[in-house]
């Protein structure tokens, strides 16, 4: 917010009024009326708070801008004043010029099916039956969701969406989800009690210690190519394939996860605010955290069954 220049600040703060009043996309003409400044300015300026995160910008007749959430918390504005703009994906994943305001679910209790509907702006017409989207992620709760359009109309400015996945990812720092339990291993030591290790302790991977540093991780995998290539007397160091991909412990999981993907493994070393290993974060971590809330559900019913 502080490295916004006051034309910046001005033509954002006119665009967060106008929006919350007329909550529909706003023209950069209207912003110039209100700030007192030319179009062309307002025009020139948009790219760089786009750029940012703070300013969605829909293209077209019909188009114009809104605040994104990130412009909101710029000013301290409450959650519910602010208004939801989610992005639109098309199946290969390019983002489109349309954006979600609002989602209604509807037909939530049949066995069979799930339906949204989407309140949107932006022009529809690029939209066909049939095809399937990806929305999201939302602000607040994280939700994806995928499905298939069914309906639109143009005139509301609404999409029918039969609903295929649902998906939405906790809130949660890394190190509530790790393993605490963090096994390392030396450098220097020998293949073979690197295995034995891996095997006593029913692990699949281990930091590599160098005296307190941490420089390398050793992997099942690892040693399973190594005895296949007959590189049995060789150390840990001498047998890892990569260098460990690490992540704070105050960080979110769902950086966790996106560095998982990025990299193409299944787990992360996880440090402190000196870099120093404190546990290890997996894909199945992750997972037994999303479905945390089945569990739940799942032994409340048969605690209710069992007492009933």
């Amino acid at each position: 917010m502080s490295s916004l220049s006051a034309p910046q600040k001005d033509i954002l703060i006119a665009l967060l009024d106008l929006y919350d009043k007329k909550r529909a996309l706003v023209k950069s003409k209207e912003i110039a009326s209100k700030t007192g400044r030319d179009e062309g300015t307002i025009r020139n300026i948009m790219p760089i708070l786009r750029a940012t995160g703070l300013v969605e910008a829909i293209s077209g007749p019909k188009g114009g801008y809104l605040p994104t959430g990130k412009a909101y918390e710029c000013f301290n504005i409450p959650k519910s004043m602010r208004s939801l703009s989610v992005p639109i994906f098309t199946k290969n994943g390019s983002k489109t010029d349309v954006v979600v305001t609002d989602i209604l679910f509807k037909s939530v209790f049949s066995p069979d099916f799930c339906q949204a509907i989407l309140k949107v702006m932006g022009n529809l017409s690029r939209f066909n039956t049939g095809e399937d989207i990806v929305i999201g992620p939302t602000p607040s709760g994280r939700m994806v969701i995928e499905g298939t359009i069914t309906g639109r109309d143009d005139l509301h400015g609404e999409l029918l969406l039969d609903v295929i996945t649902l998906i939405s990812i906790p809130k949660a720092k890394v190190q509530d989800v790790m393993s605490k339990r963090l096994i390392t291993i030396p450098a220097s030591m020998h293949l073979t009690q690197v295995a034995l290790i891996l095997y006593k302790e029913f692990i699949r991977a281990a930091p590599l210690m160098d005296g307190h540093e941490l420089v390398g991780i050793i992997t099942s995998t690892d040693i399973a190519r190594c005895v296949s290539e007959g590189k049995t007397d060789i150390t840990a160091r001498e047998a890892m394939s990569r260098r460990p991909i690490i992540i704070d412990s105050e960080d979110d999981i769902l950086e966790a996860m996106t560095k998982m993907r990025r990299s193409s493994i299944g787990r992360l070393v996880v440090v402190n605010s000196q870099q120093k290993p404190v546990g290890m974060i997996t894909r199945t971590d992750i997972l037994l955290r999303i479905l945390k809330p089945f569990e739940m559900i799942e032994d409340r019913g048969i605690e209710e069954t069992f007492h009933s």
